[in-house]
């Protein structure tokens, strides 16, 4: 998401706003087929725009998304932004005319479509928070009925009310309840108006094809946030094609990415000028060693659970062992050797490496976001 009063604010120029776009995606380029989507959080129709016409003349979007769901900004609630605006229809209402405004100048078939991102209900504190019920219900009803007659197409809700003082941002994303069935009657009330999309408490491949295996549900997709499961996304057109893809394929798919990953890393690592920080390269290389580790776990505790990792024991092993081969040139070219090189565990030596390369408490952060749903 990019705050609007970040990458545009009152005072600069469109040169600004051109230049702030640059930093974040790149240098302009076409594509034929994209599916970038830019996600603003703002509550001044006339600046968002202003924003979202240049923005659709420099790139190609699949989508334009208004944020109405962050529960906070910096710290403390914010009055007509984020989740608040979920207090303001009206208000919201006139943010998505301007977003489908602002796309007037594109072609009616490359025009990219406009959507909400919003929580199933908004608390003003936590004392206030509390099941949901029927006044709720009409309450989002009315906010979603706003916003479609607005222009936009598409609605993320995720499944939890959003508390906006009180609650901290990640306390918000774990605190209140999740209520997927609230999201299932809202989309049954829009069905044929609206796509509805779940967001929310959805950590893996295998929750989503458990969601989708109900044939009842008007659920028009899923969304997972919370990115626990890099790895996972080798599946992910596997899911979206229904085709059948040999394991070993997967694992050499996997393999690929991840010393494509390495060796990036190890030459913006080196260059005079960093780009990134040691702590930053680091961190999908944690993220994947960490799912790795999840998998490894499942055939170590021989679990009968529902779910199954995609990756064999012998697979595993095998990639947690080109994980470490490039930790150990990263720990080379930064001067910060691991002396444990020949210890028998491979995941922890992995674990020690990266609280060498970025900080323990860099790698206890790591820990805590990757617990968030």
């Amino acid at each position: 998401m990019e705050k609007l009063d970040d990458i545009f604010p009152k005072s600069e120029s469109i040169d600004y706003l051109h230049h702030s776009l640059e930093k974040r995606l790149g240098s302009q380029q076409s594509y034929d087929e994209t599916n970038l989507v830019l996600q603003l959080g703002s509550n001044d129709p006339h600046r968002l725009k202003t924003c979202v016409e240049h923005a659709v003349q420099m790139y190609s979007f699949r989508e334009i998304n208004l944020n109405c769901g962050c529960p906070a900004i910096e710290s403390g609630g914010a009055a007509t932004y984020g989740a608040s605006l979920m207090k303001y229809p009206e208000l919201t209402k006139s943010l998505v005319d301007s977003v489908k405004r602002g796309l007037e100048s594109v072609s009616a078939s490359d025009r990219p479509k406009v959507s909400v991102k919003c929580r199933i209900g908004v608390f003003d504190n936590a004392e206030q928070m509390r099941s949901l019920g029927a006044e709720d219900f009409d309450k989002l009803h009315r906010y979603i009925t706003y916003v479609f007659e607005a222009g936009a197409s598409h609605v993320v809700l995720h499944a939890r009310p959003a508390v906006l003082t009180g609650l901290s941002p990640v306390r918000n994303r774990i605190v209140p309840s999740l209520d997927y069935e609230f999201v299932q009657n809202i989309a049954i009330e829009f069905e044929g108006k609206i796509d509805i999309t779940l967001n929310g408490g959805i950590s893996s491949l295998t929750q989503i094809k458990s969601l989708q295996s109900d044939e009842s549900s008007v659920i028009s997709s899923y969304m997972s946030g919370r990115l626990r499961r890099p790895l996972d996304l080798v599946d992910v057109e596997v899911l979206l094609t229904d085709q059948s893809v040999p394991p070993t394929e997967n694992t050499n798919t996997i393999k690929s990415a991840l010393e494509n990953y390495i060796d990036y890393a190890l030459t913006m690592a080196t260059l005079p000028s960093r780009r990134f920080t040691t702590s930053e390269l680091c961190l999908p290389l944690y993220l994947a060693v960490e799912q790795l580790k999840d998998d490894w776990d499942y055939y170590e505790e021989d679990n009968q659970s529902a779910y199954q990792p995609s990756l064999s024991y012998d697979d595993i092993e095998f990639l947690l062992d080109v994980v470490r081969r490039g930790v150990i040139e990263l720990e080379e070219c930064s001067n910060k050797g691991n002396k444990k090189v020949q210890k028998s565990n491979v995941y922890k030596y992995l674990s020690s490496s990266f609280k060498s390369l970025a900080g323990k408490k860099v790698v206890g952060k790591w820990k805590r976001n990757r617990a968030e749903l």
